[in-house]
């Protein structure tokens, strides 16, 4: 499986996010992200944490684990945090590594607790009337006010009272133009068996012990490893979540879901030896990425360039199966392979 991402301006997420103004897509590759923004905006619910995180992170390269190591919370909370649950200590742990801030402080130095209070008074809302609004304790709305503690569930029901689609936002300065993260329908583009057995056939005379296909999809990769080698695979639609797998293997090879390139990436690393991606170029070759391959240990032994079947997305951008190799300092080898698309 593989994703195409689109490109959305945060600016524009956010004015649809933050200010529910009406903002017609820029271009054709925007229309999906923005209905789907569009209806939490018409709704009135809050604005989902995932988008922002999805956006901010691979606009910083940054993997879920990264992230988390360096907020010093574990992985499973991130992923809490990201659904809107978790605790809103854990979230602004995050905050500073992602260039995010609260919502309604215009600055990263001002008391968030104490903005929320003042905004509350604006709107001639007491503390008891914020709680009963929102089904909770008049004690809670205090230990957000005064400590910005408590649970993100009700910071976030807070934050929406007060007219704030999200509790976050990036800071002043420090939006641009970002690939907006991809769906999971964009996740699935199939790669044709006969791509797929050309890539194995010329990667063949380099291929023994045990080969994993992490991202099995219909099995195209799958079904053209050689068969007299050991052969296993992992797809999260059948309940074998790759990021789970911990047995060293000696070859990956697969064409990953793009949308999680980097933690496909860096968990590839810890488990193989050997790493072939079907990936565009540019996906790979990031400084950010290229620093992750060399702190790993690996190098690029060979980019092969590949046509894009005719029946993908055209992204204009070069497709090539990448491979990586642990301890490989020689030269990147370029070479091509005559696309099969029907």
């Amino acid at each position: 499986m593989d994703g195409f991402g689109t490109f959305l301006s945060y600016d524009l997420l956010l004015l649809i996010a933050l200010r529910g103004r009406p903002v017609a897509p820029t271009s054709s590759a925007c229309h999906e992200c923005f209905a789907r923004l569009s209806q939490f905006v018409s709704s009135g619910s809050a604005l989902p944490l995932t988008p922002i995180f999805a956006a901010q992170t691979q606009r910083l390269d940054l993997t879920r684990t990264t992230l988390a190591r360096q907020s010093g919370i574990s992985t499973p909370t991130l992923r809490k945090i990201m659904r809107g649950g978790g605790t809103i200590g854990s979230l602004s742990r995050c905050l500073p590594h992602l260039d995010l801030g609260w919502s309604w402080v215009p600055h990263p130095t001002l008391e968030a607790g104490a903005g929320l209070a003042t905004l509350r008074r604006r709107q001639g809302m007491t503390q008891a009337e914020v709680a009963e609004r929102l089904k909770i304790s008049r004690p809670v709305i205090i230990r957000i006010e005064k400590r910005m503690q408590g649970e993100l569930a009700s910071l976030r029901g807070y934050a929406s009272l007060l007219g704030f689609r999200s509790p976050i936002a990036p800071l002043r300065g420090k939006r641009r133009l970002i690939p907006a993260p991809n769906s999971a329908d964009r996740d699935r583009v199939m790669t044709p068996p006969a791509l797929a057995q050309e890539i194995c056939a010329h990667f063949a005379p380099h291929l023994q012990g045990t080969l994993l296909d992490p991202a099995r999809g219909d099995g195209a990769f799958y079904e053209s490893f050689p068969g007299h080698l050991r052969r296993e695979w992992c797809e999260i639609e059948a309940g074998r979540d790759f990021l789970d797998w911990r047995e060293p293997v000696d070859w990956i090879i697969t064409n990953p879901p793009w949308s999680l390139l980097p933690e496909f990436l860096e968990h590839s690393m810890t488990v193989a030896d050997n790493i072939v991606f079907l990936a565009p170029l540019t996906n790979l070759t990031t400084k950010a990425r290229l620093r992750m391959i060399d702190r790993a240990g690996f190098g690029i032994a060979e980019l092969v360039k590949i046509d894009t079947p005719r029946d993908w997305p055209q992204s204009g951008f070069q497709l090539v199966a990448g491979w990586l190799r642990r301890g490989h300092l020689g030269d990147c080898r370029m070479s091509r392979l005559e696309s099969h698309a029907p």
